[in-house]
């Protein structure tokens, strides 16, 4: 019986078809393998972009906010310029425009809380509190500097002025105004 055919179907009991269901689980396990190796390494690339592009942002940052005082005084240099120094006013404006312009395309926005506005610690400095009747207590009276931020960001808080209920012992003569 040695050199007889066996039939390719044949049931064996001493586990003759258990190698095709070997090399099938082995199979699957070297494709599940290479599958999670194609996984890793998309999302090594895409945690490497994510990282460069954070750097970048950081820098870009890092930089307008190194830039902003500057603005604040042209800006300050711009509104004290004496009628007779039209001319040179005009020049830093145009400075001014370039600077914020550079700013802006670097994906900073300026942001000023407007009069009314409830007061917001997270983009908000509070340099002063006031007494007043006109506005709520807890909101904005003035902004006294703009703020800046990016979309995912604070660079720079506004600086505000806050309202404050009046107090009601009639001490505020001197505060209505």
């Amino acid at each position: 019986m040695t050199g007889e055919p066996q039939p390719l179907h044949a049931e064996d009991p001493s586990g003759a078809d258990a190698a095709p269901d070997a090399l099938e689980r082995e199979r699957d396990d070297y494709k599940d393998k290479a599958l999670r190796a194609q996984a890793d390494l998309a999302n090594l690339r895409r945690r490497f972009d994510e990282e460069r592009l954070s750097l970048t942002r950081n820098a870009a940052n890092g930089l307008a906010a190194r830039l902003l005082p500057i603005v604040d005084d042209l800006r300050r240099a711009v509104d004290s310029v004496p009628a007779e120094a039209a001319g040179w006013g005009d020049g830093v404006g145009l400075v001014l425009q370039n600077l914020e312009a550079a700013i802006r395309s670097a994906g900073v926005t300026p942001y000023e809380p407007a009069p009314g506005d409830a007061f917001d610690p997270r983009d908000q400095e509070a340099i002063a509190y006031q007494p007043s009747r006109e506005q709520p207590d807890g909101a904005v009276l003035l902004c006294a500097r703009p703020g800046y931020r990016t979309e995912d960001r604070v660079l720079r808080p506004a600086q505000v002025v806050v309202a404050r209920a009046p107090e009601e012992g009639g001490g505020d003569a001197e505060n209505d105004s």
